[in-house]
């Protein structure tokens, strides 16, 4: 879509379309009633998130208008209530990508913050703030955020 931003824009490019993406994704998405997931994950895509198949995304959470692109989230993951993914910052040099592969589940109000990968099949605890990368099929809660049983 004309609204996806990229690494290569400059700033003004990239935040041309951010109001539209805001509305898209953290007004009108994560809005809507539990049982429209499937039109919640239409309109994250449409803002510009990487979504797979399957899986569940709850409502009332806050993903990244800023750097949509930098958030990759895999088939079978389930997202639950208020979470939040946080795909920018101060951090100029770092990869601030935030990738949730196959699987995984995160608990309500849970944080996940730019740079971090969550593993194939992991768990996140309710109320975590995810700092650090999370292995495969780990279980992991607190904050900030550590494996509690791999």
């Amino acid at each position: 879509m004309f609204w996806h931003t990229n690494e290569e824009m400059t700033s003004q490019q990239r935040y041309r379309w951010q109001w539209l993406r805001c509305l898209l994704i953290n007004k009108w998405a994560m809005g809507l009633p539990h049982i429209n997931t499937g039109l919640r994950k239409f309109l994250l895509r449409l803002g510009g998130i990487k979504i797979g198949k399957g899986g569940f995304i709850g409502m009332d959470g806050w993903f990244d208008e800023v750097a949509p692109h930098r958030l990759t989230i895999g088939d079978n993951v389930t997202i639950s209530f208020r979470v939040t993914l946080v795909a920018h910052g101060p951090r100029r040099t770092d990869d601030m990508s935030i990738t949730i592969e196959d699987g995984a589940y995160l608990g309500c109000n849970t944080t996940v913050l730019g740079g971090v990968t969550i593993g194939k099949g992991a768990r996140i605890g309710a109320g975590s703030v995810v700092t650090r990368d999370i292995p495969p099929g780990a279980t992991a809660a607190g904050n900030p955020c550590r494996v509690l049983q791999r």
